[in-house]
C-alpha cells in the first residue's frame, strides 16, 4: 500500500468512516477557496497544467447529450490543440481512482517533491506540473477497462 491509500485509510479512521473523511475533505476544499490566506486550493482561468487536479463547472459543446458531467474533477494530462485533456476522476470506480492516484504518486514522488518545495509548497498556483503522457495514462486505464474516463475539455466552456 502506497502513500495515498495509507493517507485515505488514516483520514478515514480519524473521521470515523470514509464517508465522513470525504465530507471533511470537501469542507476543507470549499473553505480553502474562500480563505485568501490559504493557497493550497485556488481559482484559476489558466489552461490545464499536467499533474494538477481541477474541479470546475462544465457546459459541453453539444448540449443535447444524453449524459455529461457538469462538475468534473479532472487529473490533467496535457493540452491537445485548443483543448485540455485529462482523466475525469468522477467517472472512475473508487478502487481504480485510489489505485491510479496511489500509483501515480509512487512513480512521480520525486517530481512531486520538486514541484512542491520552497515558495511552491502549499501554493497550488505556484506548483509546477508533472510529466504525464496520454499514452501512459491510456495504457494504465485501458487495462482496468476505464480509458473512457479520458476526456477533452474546451477551456472556454469551463467555469468556476
Amino acid at each position: 500500500m502506497g502513500y495515498i491509500k495509507s493517507r485515505i485509510r488514516e483520514l478515514s479512521k480519524e473521521a470515523g468512516s470514509k464517508t465522513r473523511a470525504r465530507k471533511e475533505a470537501e469542507n476543507w476544499y470549499t473553505s480553502s477557496l474562500r480563505d485568501r490566506r490559504v493557497n493550497e486550493a485556488d481559482y484559476t482561468r489558466e489552461r490545464f497544467t499536467p499533474g494538477k487536479i481541477y474541479a470546475f463547472n462544465y457546459s459541453p459543446v453539444t448540449p443535447n447529450l444524453e449524459w455529461f458531467d457538469i462538475r468534473p474533477i479532472v487529473l490533467a494530462i496535457e493540452r491537445v490543440g485548443e483543448n485540455d485533456l485529462g482523466v475525469n476522476l468522477n467517472l472512475l470506480p473508487v478502487k481504480v481512482k485510489e489505485d491510479l492516484l496511489d500509483d501515480l504518486y509512487g512513480r512521480m514522488s520525486g517530481q512531486i517533491r520538486n514541484a512542491t518545495t520552497g515558495r511552491r509548497a502549499l501554493n497550488a498556483s505556484n506548483q509546477s506540473g508533472l510529466r504525464i503522457t496520454y499514452e501512459g495514462m491510456k495504457t494504465y486505464l485501458k487495462v482496468r477497462g476505464c480509458d473512457f474516463a479520458i476526456r477533452q475539455y474546451k477551456p472556454n466552456m469551463k467555469r468556476s
